[in-house]
């Protein structure tokens, strides 16, 4: 199996890295720092993904830290009308943007508005048709039930045949990480697959996840790109193919009896094996460690 992964540029001209025509990527860079269920914390490099519309309108997906010199970017690219959340961990900066452009409007991923109440939102994307603002220009579809514990949407570029990708399919460089984080993320299937802590929050949907995974194979993308990754995009329709294959394995149809006792071995594995380290986990690093090393400084 041959990919073609196109790396990002070593020195960028802008904070904009152009990945086709009417679509470009901000790179971070500074990492996130997130905790998976029964791991250690990560730092996480992240993009945003920036599209201009017919009207020559910006269609922000996932937006990071502003600063002056890319908002001067982007201002050079058009005017910013939608800032969009593709699931309910990617919504930090929807506040900032949305101050410098009090215009543009803010779309929700399912569950999101009664997390950030502090932000008004134009409406939820909750559904696979597209808002008439860019109907025939991006498609999208809700990778999920719609009211599941993790549903992402995903976003498709007509023009570029590019299809946008959050934190369904991670992908990690092994050598930022300690020894230890390189076998827990090999554990949690972070290398150019879905992680393992997203399969198991979909263990009662997917018969509807098999749907979308039948939507997002039909737009036939030319390119691919995701949030987390070391690479800019994957590049030729075969390959995208390759690595559709790879990242969705898990979703691979199974007769009805194997896939309960699987799913009854998923559920067990999420109630009593996942959830009780990610608790000890937490309650250590995050809560105990920082309580006990407070005193030791002040000496």
């Amino acid at each position: 199996m041959v990919q073609s992964f196109r790396p990002v540029p070593e020195r960028p001209e802008s904070g904009l890295v152009p990945v086709a025509s009417n679509i470009w990527t901000i790179e971070a860079k500074e990492s996130l720092c997130f905790r998976p269920p029964a791991q250690p914390r990560y730092p996480y490099t992240h993009r945003a993904v920036v599209i201009r519309l017919d009207d020559g309108s910006l269609f922000v997906i996932s937006p990071i830290q502003l600063n002056l010199d890319l908002r001067a970017d982007i201002d050079r690219l058009g005017t910013v009308k939608y800032l969009v959340s593709p699931n309910n961990l990617h919504h930090l900066h929807l506040g900032d943007w949305s101050q410098v452009y009090p215009d543009a409007k803010l779309y929700a991923s399912p569950r999101l508005a009664p997390k950030r109440k502090d932000l008004t939102f134009y409406t939820t994307l909750s559904t696979d048709k597209p808002e008439p603002e860019w109907d025939g220009q991006i498609d999208q579809c809700i990778f999920g039930s719609g009211n599941g514990w993790f549903d992402e949407i995903v976003f498709f570029h007509r023009e570029s045949r590019t299809i946008v990708f959050t934190d369904l399919i991670m992908d990690f460089d092994p050598s930022t990480f300690s020894s230890i984080s390189r076998v827990t993320t090999r554990w949690n299937q972070m290398y150019q697959h879905t992680p393992r802590g997203v399969q198991l929050v979909h263990m009662f949907d997917r018969i509807s996840l098999h749907d979308s995974l039948k939507i997002i194979r039909a737009w036939e993308p030319d390119r691919a790109i995701v949030a987390h990754s070391p690479w800019l995009c994957v590049e030729g329709k075969e390959r995208v193919g390759d690595f559709f294959n790879k990242a969705f394995d898990w979703l691979t149809p199974k007769p009805a009896i194997i896939e309960t006792v699987m799913g009854i071995g998923r559920l067990s594995t999420l109630l009593f094996l996942i959830l009780p380290i990610h608790a000890f986990i937490v309650l250590t690093a995050d809560i105990l460690y920082p309580k006990l090393r407070k005193p030791s400084q002040g000496q």
